[in-house]
């Protein structure tokens, strides 16, 4: 994009301040790969100069996509693209579209497969049910701005959900359990370990084989206990992570009382 491109677009009327407006134009570009990472953003000399903007708005709304992590300075190279990661946050029960949605990506999905299928003793045990249970299996990549960043497998409880396997899931699987089965989710449990890539998993993601991923397993129940999602997700390492709030409160570290003196 050539900065004098920008003139036109800015509204030195508008009562959207003008840094404001920039950010959102470059954040545009920055999202479609206009600049890829290797190739650095026209100077702030040269923005101020072509867009006939202050120096001070400029900087600001570069300096506000810093802060975002969707640009980085290289000493004595210029200002780069530098995509920011998706956070998930580990004390919420957010579905993947509800998550990515608040922090401002487009979630898409690619929907592998939706059906009833047995339970593998693995998931069997997650539902108190034995080996062979019908089980709705839905597989999907969810993506951001187009972008493969998650494969999962989630296995649903077909008793608590009839039919499910009939709807389309490539929105938000949670959105769906609320509004047509009206299942309040109450919580849940969450495992995270770091895998590598294998074959199958790397073209999935469009990732080189032996790539890092995390790989997180969820266990969902409903507000009346009953167990109704366990998934299984495999996600790109160099595009996420984790926050979770710590307390206080929770902490196993005590103060042990002095007895030496004693």
């Amino acid at each position: 994009m050539n900065p004098s491109d920008l003139r036109t677009v800015l509204d030195h009327r508008s009562p959207t301040p003008l840094f404001v407006q920039l950010k959102d134009v470059l954040l545009h570009g920055l999202r479609s790969g206009m600049w890829s990472e290797d190739q650095p953003l026209p100077s702030e000399r040269q923005l101020t100069s072509e867009l006939g903007v202050s120096r001070a708005t400029v900087r600001q709304a570069i300096q506000e996509l810093e802060n975002e992590g969707w640009l980085i300075r290289r000493q004595g190279k210029g200002t780069f693209s530098s995509q920011p990661k998706v956070e998930q946050r580990l004390e919420l029960l957010a579905g993947f579209s509800e998550n990515m949605r608040a922090q401002g990506f487009e979630p898409t999905s690619r929907v592998l497969e939706t059906g009833l299928t047995s339970a593998s003793e693995k998931v069997a045990r997650v539902f108190n049910q034995l080996p062979g249970w019908p089980v709705v299996t839905l597989r999907r990549v969810r993506l951001i701005d187009g972008e493969p960043l998650l494969y999962e497998i989630s296995h649903i409880n077909e008793t608590l959900a009839p039919g499910l396997a009939t709807f389309d899931l490539a929105g938000s699987l949670y959105h769906t359990l609320l509004t047509h089965y009206r299942i309040t989710l109450a919580g849940g449990e969450e495992t995270i370990e770091a895998v590598s890539a294998d074959v199958e998993l790397a073209e999935l993601l469009d990732v080189e084989p032996g790539a890092p991923l995390v790989y997180t397993e969820r266990t969902v129940v409903t507000d009346k206990g009953q167990p109704v999602e366990f998934t299984q997700r495999w996600g790109r390492g160099d595009k996420s992570s984790f926050r979770v709030k710590l307390s206080a409160g929770n902490t196993l570290i005590t103060r042990k009382e002095d007895t030496t003196n004693g």
